[in-house]
């Protein structure tokens, strides 16, 4: 047994079409927020390793001061 499927007119096709390039223009929209919050994300991991290692710095250095 054959399965036939039926023939889209021009006008369906072209419909499809048009589904299909919005489909892609979304998608191609969704990975480029993706990246730019990925971007992001690594930035203020950056930034907060940054934060960490000032504050650290600071600790240490201020003991050193009481100790001498």
């Amino acid at each position: 047994m054959t399965l036939t499927l039926p023939i889209p007119t021009s006008a369906e096709r072209s419909r499809i079409l048009a589904v299909d390039a919005m489909r892609r223009r979304a998608l191609e929209r969704l990975y480029e927020r993706r990246a730019t919050l990925e971007n992001l994300i690594d930035s203020l991991e950056d930034y907060q390793r940054l934060q960490n290692t000032r504050q650290t710095s600071k600790i240490e250095f201020i003991a050193e001061r009481k100790c001498s």
